[in-house]
C-alpha cells in the first residue's frame, strides 16, 4: 500500500510539472512583439525598448551597453523585414526566436528572442550583425 502512495505522489508531481504558468505566445503575437521592440529601437525610443527586456537581459546589459550595442549597429535603424520564427527547444527556458534581415546599410541577421516574464512576453536577447 505504501506504494501506492509513493506512486499517486509521483504521479501528481508529474502532471503537475507539464503544466506551465508561462503564457503561451501564438506566432504573430509574438512577431508583433518583436517588430514593437525594433521600431521603438528604429523611432529612437532605445531606453524605451530596452524597458520590454526581461530582468536577466537588463542585468546583463545594462542600459548604456545597450545603448551602445544599438549605436554600433546601423542596420536596427533601418527598415527590417521579418524572415521565420521558430521555438528554441535546446534550453531549459521557454524561449521563441524570431529572425529579421536588413539590406541596408549592409546585409544583416537579426535575431531577437522572446522568454515568458511574469504575466507575459518580453525580450530576453538580441543579436544584430
Amino acid at each position: 500500500m505504501r506504494h501506492n502512495g509513493i506512486y499517486l505522489l509521483l504521479l501528481i508531481s508529474v502532471a503537475l510539472g507539464g503544466c506551465s504558468s508561462s503564457p503561451s505566445l501564438p506566432a504573430d503575437q509574438g512577431q508583433s512583439i518583436a517588430e514593437a521592440f525594433l521600431n521603438e529601437i528604429k523611432s529612437g525610443k532605445v531606453d524605451n525598448a530596452w524597458q520590454e527586456t526581461t530582468p536577466e537581459f537588463k542585468s546583463l546589459m545594462g542600459k548604456e551597453a545597450f545603448r551602445d550595442y544599438v549605436k554600433r549597429r546601423p542596420a536596427l535603424m533601418s527598415e527590417i523585414k521579418f524572415e521565420s520564427s521558430k521555438a528554441n527547444q535546446n534550453t531549459k527556458m521557454k524561449l521563441v526566436e524570431f529572425q529579421f534581415r536588413a539590406e541596408k546599410p549592409k546585409p544583416s541577421k537579426i535575431t531577437i528572442m522572446l522568454s515568458p516574464s511574469e504575466s507575459s512576453w518580453r525580450v530576453e536577447r538580441l543579436v544584430a550583425d
